[in-house]
């Protein structure tokens, strides 16, 4: 069993500190300070726990999302048909935008950004030799 961490984007954290700094900071600085202060951390920190929760295990011939830890979708690999790269900013268990979009033959696909992505395609491949791996991702 094979477990792989989400890529966390630094630029994605970034982004979101320093939209609640800006947001904020008028209401900072004034007299409400130290509440909104703690309100905005209170805030980030949810988020971030989320973000640092996304894992992808393989385990045999099973790929299992897991986002903290309760919600779970499992794959069959033997299934897998393609993996392109796609930046779709559309909903998905991955924190970053390099992300991949795994294709099955029952229709099924998952949009996924593992952290070591070259050691998780070479997994896929070493499971499914048969799977199609975009070119792009092989540079």
């Amino acid at each position: 069993m094979k477990t792989y961490r989400t890529r966390i984007s630094v630029g994605l954290v970034a982004f979101i500190v320093v939209v609640l700094l800006v947001c904020c900071l008028p209401g900072i600085l004034g007299d409400a300070g130290w509440r909104l202060l703690i309100s905005v951390c209170m805030t980030c920190v949810p988020v971030f726990f989320l973000i640092y929760s996304i894992k992808y295990t393989i385990d045999g011939t099973k790929l299992r999302v897991t986002v903290l830890g309760i919600f779970n979708d499992k794959y069959d690999l033997t299934k897998l048909v393609s993996v392109v790269p796609t930046r779709t900013i559309l909903s998905a268990p991955a924190s970053s935008l390099k992300r991949i979009r795994l294709d099955f033959s029952d229709g099924n696909a998952v949009v996924i950004s593992p952290r070591y992505q070259e050691d998780f395609l070479a997994e896929l491949q070493k499971i499914n030799p048969k799977v199609q791996i975009d070119e792009r991702l092989l540079l």
